[in-house]
C-alpha cells in the first residue's frame, strides 16, 4: 500500500492537529507543503487533489479526504490506533464528536475572525476589518474560550471529560496556539490576556502540549517564529512613534 500524502501549511491550525495526530500515533505519511501565503492552494495540481482549494487534505490511495476532523476520524478508522484517540465507546466517541463540531462552529470562527482581522493582515500588508473583530469576532472567541474551559473541561483532564488525548484535544488545542499571533497585532488583548481568566484552559493546554512531546513544539515552530517577527514588527513600530 502506497504511503498516503498529507497536503498541509505549518501556518493552519487544523494542519497542524493532522500533523501532530501522525505523529504521535505513528502513522506513516508524506507531508507536502502547501503554502498558503504564495496562494499555492490555488494550483491546478492541489485543486486535482481537493477542489476545495483549502488545506489540510489527504491522499489515500484512490480516496482524496478534505477537513481536519474527517482525516484524523478516517486515520482512526482504518488503523489500529490506541482507542484514546477516538475512543470506540459510542458515548465517548459521541462527546468526542459533539466537541469538535463545537469548534467548527465557535471557537474557530472567533480565533479565525480576530487572528485574521488583527495579525495576519498585518503580514499580508492588507487592511483588516476592525469592526468585525470588535462587534463579532473577538466577542465570540472570548465566549469560546470560556466555553472550553468551564463546560470541555469541566469533567476530566482532557476534553469531554476524557482521561487521555484524544483527536478533538488537538483540533482544540492547535486553534488556541494560533492565538499568539495576537501579540503582534496593534490593538490587545494578547495570547496572555485571552487565556488568563482560564486556569483550566491553561493547565489543559500545558497537558496537550507535554503528552505530545516532542512532535506538538516541532509542529509548532514555524508558528512561534511567525509570533516573534509579528511581535518584532509591533515594537519596531511603537519605538519609531517615540
Amino acid at each position: 500500500m502506497a504511503t498516503p500524502k498529507l497536503y498541509v501549511d505549518h501556518l493552519s491550525q487544523p494542519c497542524r492537529s493532522c500533523l501532530v495526530f501522525c505523529r504521535m500515533a505513528g502513522i506513516p505519511c508524506e507531508e507536502v507543503r502547501v503554502t498558503l501565503g504564495r496562494q499555492e492552494q490555488r494550483k491546478p495540481e492541489f485543486l486535482a487533489v481537493n477542489p476545495l482549494g483549502k488545506v489540510p487534505a489527504l491522499q489515500d490511495g484512490d480516496l482524496c479526504l478534505p477537513e481536519s476532523s474527517a482525516i484524523m476520524q478516517y486515520m482512526c478508522s482504518t488503523r489500529s490506533l490506541e482507542d484514546h484517540w477516538y475512543p470506540s465507546s459510542v458515548r465517548d466517541r459521541a462527546r468526542i464528536n459533539a466537541a469538535m463540531a463545537w469548534h467548527a462552529s465557535s471557537l474557530r470562527i472567533g480565533s479565525m475572525l480576530t487572528v485574521w482581522n488583527r495579525a495576519i493582515t498585518l503580514n499580508l500588508g492588507v487592511p483588516g476589518n476592525e469592526q468585525l473583530v470588535q462587534s463579532y469576532g473577538l466577542p465570540t472567541l472570548q465566549a469560546a474560550l470560556k466555553a472550553l474551559d468551564e463546560v470541555w473541561l469541566r469533567d476530566g483532564s482532557f476534553v469531554a471529560g476524557q482521561a487521555q488525548i484524544s483527536i478533538a484535544d488537538l483540533l482544540l488545542a492547535c486553534e488556541v496556539e494560533q492565538l499568539c499571533l495576537l501579540d503582534g497585532a496593534v490593538q490587545g488583548p494578547g495570547m496572555e490576556e485571552l487565556l488568563g481568566p482560564h486556569p483550566r484552559l491553561l493547565a489543559w493546554l500545558g497537558r496537550v502540549r507535554s503528552a505530545c512531546s516532542p512532535h506538538y513544539d516541532e509542529v509548532h515552530a514555524l508558528l512561534r517564529k511567525s509570533r516573534q517577527r509579528l511581535v518584532e514588527r509591533k515594537q519596531a513600530f511603537g519605538a519609531s512613534k517615540m
